[in-house]
């Protein structure tokens, strides 16, 4: 503890919550008056990733809570990672992917039990179009979180002109 001995400790106002293993800490709710509310920038849901330049985002809710609190009047540096949840639905496209199957141009990083966009290239623009960094939440109304990459393939799969629901 950096702190010294007497002087009055606190925080910016948000109160966070861990995801998988303790670790992506998010936003779960703002204290209000805190700092963080009247920012008018941070929000519930956000991913903290780092606080004062610090790389955070392998840290445990207590580690980030520890670097959140601090003296006082103090001045604190966060970088937080939008989430969103968003709703669309989308034609496949003439893009095809290496099989000759059309796609709705939406890659993600594989291997991973979070099917997180890596690339939406010809998925669209606007505010719901998908997005680096989102999660496919959920694909024509099913739940990602027990399909692995091939489920995940063949759901975005389909002939030309058909459409794909994505969350």
């Amino acid at each position: 503890d950096n702190q010294e001995p007497g002087m009055a400790e606190g925080g910016v106002g948000i109160v966070c919550s861990a995801g998988r293993g303790n670790r992506t800490v998010t936003v779960k709710a703002l204290v209000e008056g805190g700092a963080a509310e009247q920012s008018c920038t941070v929000q519930v849901g956000h991913q903290i990733i780092a606080i004062d330049n610090k790389d955070v985002t392998a840290f445990t809710l207590d580690e980030v809570a520890g670097l959140l609190r601090g003296p006082v009047h103090s001045s604190v540096s966060l970088r937080l990672l939008e989430t969103r949840e968003i709703h669309m639905e989308m034609e496949r496209s003439e893009e095809l992917d290496d099989y000759g199957r059309a796609t709705i141009g939406v890659e993600w990083k594989q291997g991973s039990s979070e099917h997180v966009v890596d690339r939406a290239a010809a998925a669209g623009s606007g505010p719901a179009a998908p997005r680096r960094g989102d999660r496919l939440i959920k694909i024509d109304n099913l739940s990602t979180v027990e399909l692995n990459d091939d489920d995940v393939r063949r759901l975005l799969e389909g002939s030309v002109g058909s459409t794909v629901r994505l969350t």
